[in-house]
Order: structure tokens, then sequence, then C-alpha cells
């Protein structure tokens, strides 16, 4: 009896001076090495589209340069990335430019302001809103919408993403708004631009509106199967779209769609990489120089990037630098 009660005397305090052991384990600082280990995110667009792509690079270029980082790339879309980013909940987003300001300056779709938004880079300057339209409508320009009253079937993209608020403003400018084209009997459909040439093809879609880079496959390709039209912003228009988008003028060369004959005047904003002023320096600072390091493999990443250089990342940005993009930015002159 006396050896059982010592025995359990003995696993008792063993099984003390290993919980002390354990606490005072858990107490102790991490590693150098796991506390080199910063978690990175990027939020991009949908899944599969180009913006994931994007993001996708940029994270395997900070791979490839800043072992001690673990980047990540999740979908997002424009307006919730603005706000995720303005709270400092993710370190980046990407964003067309003109809502980033709207979302600095509390305007429309954001309701208050966001002054803690920051630039990091230029992905694409040319991001410009295209309106295709099927030529069945019969339709030869904006103004026509109204003076026919026509029932338009009408892509937007999502509630509060630049494709929507330029289609809001654009159609403004010639008096027309979505309860508009619904009252006549048509469709203001807030869904992807792979869905709607997919209901397009069904006969269910007559017009989508578009903020790309030019050509875009997807209407290339859709010409194929239908006749189409890329609308022109008229000249008395477009100063005044300008104004209220934030947005700058860009003329798209004829023949740049095999159905666009002539010259198409509309407007532009730009894609960038956003932060928080708040955000790391060393992780802002660390993704620019692995940018710079992996250019090459980054240009092959998707057509858009082509063109990036080290100094055209900084180009004519409208939302201040964070303080380390304003400091590398020095330092590619």
């Amino acid at each position: 009896m006396r050896e059982l009660q010592l025995k359990s005397v003995h696993s008792r305090v063993g099984k003390l001076l290993l919980g002390l052991f354990a606490l005072c384990f858990l107490a102790l600082p991490p590693s150098p090495a796991a506390a080199a280990q910063e978690r990175v995110t990027i939020l991009g667009g949908s899944i599969g589209g180009l913006w994931a792509i994007m993001t996708e690079g940029l994270a395997e270029c900070m791979r490839r340069s800043m072992p001690g980082v673990n980047i990540t790339t999740e979908p997002g879309k424009d307006g919730p990335n603005q706000v995720m980013v303005a709270r400092n909940q993710v370190p980046f987003s990407l964003g067309h430019e003109a809502l980033y300001v709207s979302a600095v300056e509390g305007r429309a779709p954001f309701r208050g302001k966001n002054p803690d938004l920051r630039s990091v880079m230029v992905l694409n300057p040319t991001m410009a809103a295209q309106i295709i339209i099927d030529e069945r409508t019969g339709l030869t320009s904006l103004a026509d919408i109204k003076e026919k009253k026509y029932p338009l079937r009408i892509c937007v993209n999502r509630e509060g993403t630049m494709m929507d608020e330029a289609t809001i403003v654009i159609l403004q400018a010639y008096g027309i708004t979505y309860d508009d084209i619904i009252s006549w009997g048509g469709r203001v459909h807030k869904i992807p631009g792979p869905e709607a040439m997919e209901m397009w093809d069904a006969g269910q879609m007559d017009a989508i509106v578009e903020v790309s880079q030019f050509p875009t496959s997807r209407f290339i390709e859709a010409h194929r199967k239908h006749k189409l039209r890329l609308m022109t912003i008229t000249e008395d228009k477009i100063d005044e779209i300008n104004e209220m988008l934030g947005t700058t003028s860009i003329v798209i060369p004829a023949n740049t769609y095999p159905f666009q004959p002539e010259d198409v005047l509309t407007v532009n904003t730009k894609l960038v990489l956003y932060s928080n002023a708040k955000a790391s320096a060393n992780v802002v600072g660390g993704l620019l120089k692995s940018v710079v390091d992996n250019l090459d493999y980054l240009r092959n990443v998707h057509a858009n990037l082509k063109g990036l250089t080290p100094q055209k990342m900084f180009d004519d940005l409208l939302v201040e630098l964070h303080p380390a993009a304003a400091q590398f930015k020095e330092q590619v002159k």
C-alpha cells in the first residue's frame, strides 16, 4: 500500500513539474526565425480573374525575395477592398485609382472619408471604360438610349465597383438613370463580365460596361458570335464625366477591335496597388524591391504587366504614396 502511495505522489509531482516546464516554455520569447515570419495578404478580384492573376504574380515575387514572409492572396472586389485596407485589416489590395480617390474623399459609393489609404505602385496605367452594345438594338449613340427609351439589358458588374460607378455617371451625363432603364422594360444586371457574356450568348443581354486595358479578348471572342458596337462618349460630356469620376480622357484608336472602325473617346483610370499608412514600412519596401528584382518574371505573368518599369510604377498617382513607397521612388529615379 505504501509503495502505491509513493508511486501516486511521484506521478503527481511529475505532472506538476511537466506543467511548470510547459508554462515556462510558453512564456519564452519566440525564436528569431518565428519572429521574422510576417503574414501578408493581398486582396485581388474574382477567383481566376485578371486581378487574381496579378496578385499571385506579386505574391510570387515576394516569395522569391522575402523568404521570411508568409504571403497569401485572397479574392476581393472594388468597394470592400478599399474598406478593408482603410481599416488596416489587410496590408495590400488592388483597385481602380478613381474609386480609391472616392474612398479617400468619402464620395459615393463610400459613406465616409478614408484618409489613411496610400498608393504603393501602379500596375497598369490604362483602365479605360468600354461600353459595348449589340448592333441588333439599333442604338448608334448613348443619347439614343434616352431618345428611344430603349429597354436595355446591361451588365455593370457588382454593386459599387468601378464599372458600376462609371456607368451611373456616364448615363447620368446623358440624362439616364438605372430606374429609367427599368421603367422602359430593361434590366440592370450586377454580375461579373464572364457571366454576362454567357447571358449574351443566350440572348438575354444587350450591353456591358468594362473598365480594363484594351483590346479585351472577351469582346474579340464575343464578336465572332454577335455584331457589336463600341460606343463613344461625346466631347460635350467628357469633361463633366471626368470631373465626377476622377478620371482622365483617353482615345481607343480605330480598329483596336474588328468592330470599331473609328476612334472612340472614353474615360480612363489606373490599376494601382494600395496599402494603409500604418502598414509596415519593411513589408511595403520589401514588396517594391521584390517587384524590381523579379521584373522580368512579373512582365510575363500577364499582358497587362508587359510595360511595367521601375519608373512607371509611380507615375502620376492621385492618392498619396506610402512613406516606404515614396522613399523607394527616390531610389529608382
